[in-house]
């Protein structure tokens, strides 16, 4: 059967992922960032648990989240800038990166939705993997 993450662990790729993109790619958010952000969408969602695909699928935006702010303060801290002072300081960094990675979160959703459904129409039926209960011999 392969590969199967869970979910947190699937979560952690895709954040690898995103992360990764930021760093080639800059503050730009241009197509080697979404690259990165769809691929790493791809990735998580066709390795994670069946039953965490609706973990990973809604999770781009909250990943991306995570990561810009984290990048932000980051940059505050190398430029020797005190934290957030004021919710106002705190929008005017972290307003861009949401505005210039929004295209490329709704295409990471949309990929990971497609991953989603083709996983749960051609899985076919299985046995749980939780069940404690043993096939019936017949006899």
């Amino acid at each position: 059967m392969g590969v199967q993450l869970p979910s947190l662990a699937a979560l952690a790729v895709l954040a690898v992922f995103t992360q990764t993109g930021v760093w080639v790619d800059g503050e730009g958010f241009g197509w080697v960032f979404g690259a990165w952000l769809v691929s790493g969408t791809l990735v998580a969602s066709a390795l994670v648990r069946r039953v965490g695909l609706w973990t990973v699928a809604p999770a781009p935006p909250l990943v991306f989240v995570v990561v810009a702010v984290a990048d932000a303060a980051w940059e505050r801290q190398t430029k020797r800038l005190p934290l957030w002072g004021s919710s106002k300081e705190f929008a005017a960094d972290a307003v861009p990166w949401l505005v210039n990675g929004f295209p490329w979160m709704a295409a990471a959703v949309g990929a990971a939705l497609v991953v989603a459904v083709v996983r749960l129409f051609s899985g076919g039926k299985r046995k749980c993997r939780s069940s404690s209960i043993e096939a019936a011999a017949d006899g």
